[in-house]
């Protein structure tokens, strides 16, 4: 079976894919201030702790018949009521408020892009539009399609991340990597995590590999130690060029209306090499977008279910405005929410992947005795520091937003 036909290798891609996203483009705006070497750590843990909530998914998801069951279908078997509210509430902000962010940062790239192609500046507004009206629509095809596109888009980004690894090594500054201040890290977990989240398309690669567990397993972990290597790379490049203060500072690109932007802006000044911020441009685009599919899929699947839409012409037009609509007014109307959108989502992704995931998995095994095709180690030990390693990144986000932690922002 070629590679092309091979659905074990897109699955893994658009795990990666699903990851590798508007999250990413944040990272070293939100853990610059730490140091690279107090960063590697938070990274490698983080991986650790996502891939560990990503296996406890796959467990209590094999344990629903119906393939291709959502997390409510899942959460109203195990938890009951209560728990399919909090998934509801939890899902759907979760999704709305990542749409929302990739919409405002694919939007604004598309934007600089356009302003310096055509010589005049294009408000960010019209590049979102731009943005929803082409890969939006794409989403409405089903997940054989996206996994075709995303496939495409996965090589743009591999590519033009290797060209940024050739050519913008001779530009890192070594002296950018002195120091650091481990403080940082904590107001960066929410983020960081988020940036490890694939959790919300496993329900579609299970359909989609037919509850293959040994495919899915390997679908999973290599899907995500991708983006693993993927963003050390990243922050490597960016903390090596670009100074923490200054006009085209971390501090500075942090707190900009629009950041991803900004952060093309900055490199092209500190390079002098057009071509070398057109790359960078392309694989910040390719980034939002591989990303972007996996959520939309997920939320286009996720309201199907539950709200029992039928794919049908006039169902799948009022499923792309059920989803797209509010972020869409977030993105438009609060352009520079985007790392808090991202904050925030951090907060749901521990909730909806760490918290709930081992509760189920917890009921079925030790209540309902369930004996799935697939059981994660470690016994009761491990489900409850998953529990509490997911109350801790709730913490962070809720101290980070008081202003009880430090932040590159807040200096």
């Amino acid at each position: 079976m070629t590679i092309r036909q091979n659905k074990a290798f897109g699955s893994t891609l658009l795990v990666a894919g699903t990851q590798i996203g508007a999250g990413m483009l944040a990272l070293p705006l939100a853990t610059g201030g730490a140091g690279f070497f107090y960063t590697t750590l938070l990274f490698t843990v983080c991986f650790l702790f996502m891939l560990l909530s990503l296996f406890y998914l796959l467990e209590a998801n094999l344990m629903t018949e119906k393939t291709g069951a959502n997390l409510i279908t899942m959460v109203r078997q195990r938890l009951g009521s209560g728990g399919e509210f909090v998934s509801w509430v939890s899902f759907l902000l979760l999704l709305y408020a990542v749409a929302a962010a990739y919409l405002s940062g694919g939007g604004s790239l598309i934007a600089d892009v356009l302003s310096n192609a055509w010589k005049t500046q294009i408000p960010p507004n019209w590049g979102v539009f731009l943005f929803l009206g082409v890969f939006g629509l794409i989403v409405a095809f089903g997940t054989k399609v996206v996994d075709k596109i995303n496939r495409l888009c996965m090589f743009g980004l591999v590519g033009s991340f290797v060209l940024l690894l050739v050519f913008v090594t001779p530009h890192v500054d070594l002296d950018h990597f002195q120091g650091g201040t481990p403080t940082y890290l904590a107001v960066a977990v929410p983020v960081v995590i988020l940036s490890f989240t694939s959790h919300i398309i496993l329900p579609s690669l299970r359909a989609y590999l037919n509850s293959d567990v040994k495919k899915l397993k390997s679908a999973l972990f290599w899907g995500s130690l991708i983006p693993l290597v993927f963003y050390l790379v990243w922050d490597f490049l960016i903390i090596g060029m670009l100074p923490l203060e200054g006009k085209y500072g971390l501090e500075v690109i942090g707190s900009a209306p629009h950041p991803v932007a900004h952060l093309a802006e900055a490199l092209n000044q500190s390079l002098h090499l057009p071509w070398i911020a057109i790359v960078v441009g392309l694989f910040s685009f390719f980034a939002l977008v591989t990303s972007f599919f996996g959520v939309a899929l997920s939320l286009y699947d996720f309201l199907a279910d539950g709200f029992k839409i039928k794919r049908t012409p006039g169902g799948k037009m009022v499923l792309l405005t059920l989803m797209f609509l509010p972020p869409l007014l977030f993105a438009l109307f609060y352009p520079s929410g985007f790392i808090i959108a991202l904050g925030y989502a951090g907060v749901f992704v521990a909730i909806l992947y760490g918290v709930l995931p081992a509760l189920m998995v917890w009921h079925g095994r030790y209540l309902e005795k369930k004996k799935g095709t697939f059981r994660v180690f470690g016994g009761k030990a491990l489900l409850i520091l998953m529990i509490v390693g997911s109350g801790a990144i709730i913490f962070f986000q809720i101290a980070a937003t008081r202003g009880w932690l430090p932040s590159l922002t807040s200096n």
